[in-house]
């Protein structure tokens, strides 16, 4: 058998694969339904980030509450 050398290209990083964990039922202020989806961020990581359905980035706030970008606050809904 014989090896081929070939130049080696530019390296690339491997892009993360974002996976979805699962989704929180949460309500606004005002009582509108929210659902915050919790993500993944690397396989096999335990970093987590959080949007809303529609991709709007949501911050974790602690345990029970979630904050929008525009300074609203969502809490998570008791089953």
């Amino acid at each position: 058998m014989v090896a081929i050398w070939r130049e080696p290209g530019p390296t690339r990083s491997p892009s993360p694969v974002k996976r979805v964990l699962y989704t929180e039922r949460c309500r606004d202020e005002d009582g509108m339904l929210y659902h915050v989806v919790v993500w993944r961020d690397w396989p096999g990581s335990p970093l987590t980030s959080y949007t809303l359905e529609d991709g709007t980035p949501v911050h974790y706030e602690d345990q029970c509450r979630f904050a929008l970008p525009d300074g609203r606050i969502l809490s998570r809904c008791g089953d």
